[in-house]
């Protein structure tokens, strides 16, 4: 989904993975520009953590590539994969929770600095800038000194976003950002992730369509492991394909009580 104009980070290309016989992917191919926001729909079953884990190097493809920057990653150790610049987050926050919010920003701030920077006592002036920044971008400016332990669900999902953001990834993929969210939550998330396209490149994995709405941004469909469709969200949503394998059998095709086509 990308115009010759626009230099491509990732490219994924005929990537197949095979769990004891079972492809989870199948010939995949999928390329995401620099500064994108792009989104992952389909199924469960549909491959999607399956492509992220691949892409991380915690899943080896039995073949094709998987290239960053031009960079091939199916044999590099994930460690190596992460140095590049490629960050993933999970459903579940992973914050620390015995630290307040602004210690666990400035924790993470140091981590891009080695052992020696993250225990280094006190903060250098742009560092505290940059804790500042992101508890802006989060919206945790009044929770700053409180335990992490103590923030709502959503809240300590903004705080480890800002954690990631903190590592200045190049790539940041986002595994269900907003699961277990309220609606607000949800749409702050949204709000949150549009503003990192363009500094960042980032892939999101979901299938709350309210959510995925809102992030207004080119959808990938997977399904069965391989690229299914491609399109805005409009677009999909007429796609009378699209729709079968998110809600089944069309309805206007269901037998009716006592079609004699009908089967058991």
């Amino acid at each position: 989904m990308s115009s010759p104009t626009e230099p491509v980070l990732l490219d994924v290309q005929g990537v197949t993975v095979s769990f004891d016989g079972f492809k989870a992917l199948t010939d995949l191919s999928l390329q995401v520009p620099r500064g994108s926001l792009r989104v992952l729909i389909g199924p469960n079953g549909a491959g999607k953590s399956t492509l992220l884990d691949t892409i991380i190097g915690k899943v080896r493809p039995v073949s094709g590539d998987v290239r960053y920057e031009g960079q091939s990653l199916t044999r590099l150790p994930e460690y190596r994969i992460a140095n590049l610049g490629i960050c993933r987050k999970f459903q579940a926050p992973g914050v620390l929770d015995g630290l307040t919010v602004h210690e666990n920003l400035q924790v993470a701030t140091r981590r891009g600095k080695g052992v020696l920077g993250s225990l280094r006592p006190g903060m250098r002036a742009h560092e505290a800038q940059r804790v500042t920044d992101l508890l802006d971008l989060t919206g945790l400016n009044g929770k700053a000194h409180q335990l992490a332990s103590g923030l709502a669900h959503g809240e300590k999902q903004w705080l480890e976003l800002g954690m990631v953001v903190a590592t200045d990834p190049h790539l940041l993929l986002l595994d269900e950002p907003t699961a277990g969210m309220t609606a607000q939550e949800t749409a702050k998330t949204a709000e949150l992730i549009r503003t990192l396209a363009g500094r960042h490149t980032v892939l999101v994995i979901d299938h709350d369509m309210a959510f995925v709405e809102l992030l207004d941004a080119p959808i990938t469909v997977l399904h069965q492991g391989q690229v299914f469709r491609e399109g805005d969200l409009a677009t999909l949503r007429a796609d009378p394909d699209v729709m079968e394998i998110y809600l089944g059998r069309p309805k206007e095709d269901a037998p009716t009580p006592g079609d004699p086509h009908a089967q058991a």
